[in-house]
């Protein structure tokens, strides 16, 4: 049912992909957290075509960070970081073999994180960031300060790459190509057997490798188009390019990706990876309160987590009816119950639950 969802059953299936399309229709796809490219996502964004020397030239005070090589190494962006290849501890032979760095300019107002963005006594960078963002036009106005508050810029070289993992935020993320061409590979989370929980870290930097976890969605993703990517889906990227890519990504928090929340309901909610957004999957079960909400208000209120509840009881698409709220409602209810069940075992699992020789997921 899940790969039925997702578009998916014969694996790996390349995500869809869409240009002009309106408010509407984006807020549509990303409410049913299904993963999509938007070919024109960069066309509001001044960066899109920024190389690496780019970088280098317009922010010189700019400091950059290995990621996933066992190795936080800070190098000024203005050094040839991008010519010394580090590579992957396990690296999947699918995914990429260099670990990329990372320009996490976000924090740069975060006095402890502020050394390891920009060199000591130089201008802060993140206002000058902030200011040349622009918020994509099919997102809702009250993105802005997520948007604003979250850029985060991605370099790699050939062959380089975020391995595969699944981020702990809540909010969906926007990752465009402003340089290069990148493959991701992407998936939503297993099966979690029944009497178990996934415990922290089952989702790390390339803990599912050798795992038998297949990803079932590939995209390529090159200069000036977006992918939206959902809260809970694991994802690697690999630049495929023969130069060195650069990438932005930031994150949104409307709309939240309640179609996926429903899909994979049970394991989100026995994943403790996924585990700060609890509170969330119950929120949009009940409508922002505690019980099970009445259909008029399902039907009728507004506001971010009403739109996500009617996405999440609506599974044929017309309309949130009186049986599609009860069967949503106890689904949630089970998926509680099963997870404070006395005897429920906390678990990383050596190898995934497959069936017919692929994953189950």
């Amino acid at each position: 049912a899940t790969r039925r969802y997702f578009g998916a059953e014969a694996a790996p299936q390349a995500v869809p992909r869409y240009s002009r399309l309106s408010a509407e229709d984006f807020e549509r796809l990303a409410l049913s957290g299904r993963p999509f490219v938007l070919e024109d996502g960069g066309a509001e964004q001044p960066f899109v075509g920024w190389t690496c020397e780019r970088f280098r030239r317009e922010y010189p005070q700019a400091l950059v960070q290995l990621q996933y090589a066992g190795d936080d190494s800070v190098r000024p962006i203005t050094e040839s970081w991008e010519e010394h290849l580090h590579r992957l501890p396990n690296a999947d032979p699918g995914g990429p073999q260099y670990a990329p760095w990372y320009w996490g300019v976000k924090a740069a107002d975060d006095a402890e994180e502020a050394p390891s963005i920009f060199a000591a006594g130089s201008e802060n960078p993140l206002p000058r960031v902030q200011a040349a963002m622009r918020l994509p036009p099919v997102l809702r106005g009250g993105n802005k300060a997520e948007v604003l508050g979250s850029p985060e810029f991605w370099f790699s070289a050939p062959g380089a790459g975020a391995t595969m993992h699944m981020d702990s935020h809540c909010e969906s993320t926007l990752a465009t190509q402003l340089s290069g061409t990148r493959r991701w590979r992407l998936g939503w989370g297993p099966r979690v057997p029944n009497g178990t929980l996934f415990a922290e870290g089952t989702y790390a930097d390339g803990a599912v490798h050798g795992k038998g976890y297949a990803p079932p969605l590939e995209a390529t993703v090159s200069e000036g188009e977006s992918l939206f990517v959902p809260a809970g889906f694991l994802h690697e990227t690999t630049n495929i390019g023969d130069s060195c890519a650069v990438s932005l990504t930031f994150q949104i928090t409307d709309p939240i990706p309640a179609g996926y929340f429903r899909q994979s309901l049970r394991h989100l909610r026995r994943s403790a990876d996924f585990r700060e957004c609890w509170g969330l999957l119950g929120a949009v079960a009940a409508l922002g309160g505690r019980a099970k909400p009445s259909l008029e208000a399902v039907r009728g209120r507004g506001g971010r987590i009403a739109r996500a509840a009617r996405a999440f009881y609506d599974v044929d698409g017309d309309g949130v009816s009186e049986s599609e709220l009860a069967e949503g409602w106890e689904a949630w209810r089970e998926a509680e119950r099963e997870a404070a069940a006395k005897g429920v075992k906390w678990s990383r699992p050596r190898i995934f639950e497959c069936e017919a020789g692929r994953t189950e997921l």
